[in-house]
């Protein structure tokens, strides 16, 4: 497993995120016609980490977890898109991704050392779609 495969089965696992979004949790790219609010989780950069034998066995990546929610009549897409955000985020004490460690499970395992937010923002699309994005950055140190 990798670590953003072993992220999004963290963010699937969570019931605040999947009452908004249902199982709607996509890795890198959503379908052509999302069913919305839903969340996409993304590999940004995964540098190597070496030692003078080779490899240290702990690695850090930089994870995007996008909230979407999409502007229809009577809902507001800010708020719905914050919401989801906020489920993925949890609090500090690991209930989301913030502050999260443990087991990601797969094969091969992957163990998170820790997970931090380390940015956070927020686009419109005026375009056709009228979607918010709520864009999460995640630091995360894992162990293979």
């Amino acid at each position: 497993m990798t670590v953003e495969e072993g992220v999004l089965a963290r963010v699937l696992a969570l019931s605040a995120v999947t009452a908004l979004v249902s199982t709607r949790v996509y890795l890198d790219k959503l379908p052509q016609s999302p069913t919305y609010p839903c969340v996409r989780v993304t590999l940004i950069s995964e540098p190597e980490d070496y030692q003078m034998r080779g490899g240290s066995g702990l690695g850090t990546a930089l994870i995007q977890v996008d909230a979407y929610a999409r502007e229809v009549s009577g809902v507001n897409p800010y708020a719905l898109a914050a919401s989801v955000a906020a489920a993925v985020h949890g609090d500090d004490a690991g209930s989301g991704l913030s502050g999260w460690k443990g087991d990601a499970g797969g094969s091969p395992a992957v163990t998170v050392q820790g997970c931090f937010r380390v940015d956070r923002r927020r686009y419109y699309d005026p375009d056709e779609l009228r979607v918010v994005t709520m864009s999460q950055d995640y630091q995360v140190t894992y162990r293979t």
